[in-house]
């Protein structure tokens, strides 16, 4: 149903298998925080499973918030120059899983704990 829609669109678009990659399934269900597939990314943002995008075609607006979001994303970046700015972009960075309030695994926690008994103003990136 999800790939009829597009197809109505006239927009290119690409497909993955999700069962030919279990590390895929089962991680861009965390990654989009999103428990079902199909899952559509456009522009590098998540758009919506079956539902979200049968209702967008039925209401005739599929096509336009998928040239929405193809138009509002970055271009690509070499990666780089994005880790550049990353770690310039505060006087302290922690690369953690999670953020500071809510660190995701044991390790990420204790060097948290640790930068906040120092006093010193950090950022997070997750």
């Amino acid at each position: 149903k999800v790939v009829e829609a597009l197809n109505g669109t006239g927009v290119e678009y690409s497909t993955f298998d999700i069962l030919q990659d279990e590390d895929v399934r089962q991680g861009l269900k965390t990654f989009s925080n999103w428990p079902t597939y199909p899952q559509l990314y456009a522009g590098g943002e998540l758009l919506g499973g079956c539902d979200i995008v049968l209702e967008m075609a039925a209401g005739g607006e599929l096509k336009a918030a998928l040239e929405e979001a193809m138009a509002a994303a970055k271009p690509e970046e070499d990666i780089n120059e994005r880790l550049a700015k990353l770690v310039k972009s505060s006087k302290v960075v922690l690369f953690m899983k999670g953020d500071r309030g809510e660190p995701r695994c044991g390790f990420s926690r204790k060097v948290v704990e640790a930068l906040n008994g120092t006093g010193v103003e950090y950022s997070t990136f997750d």
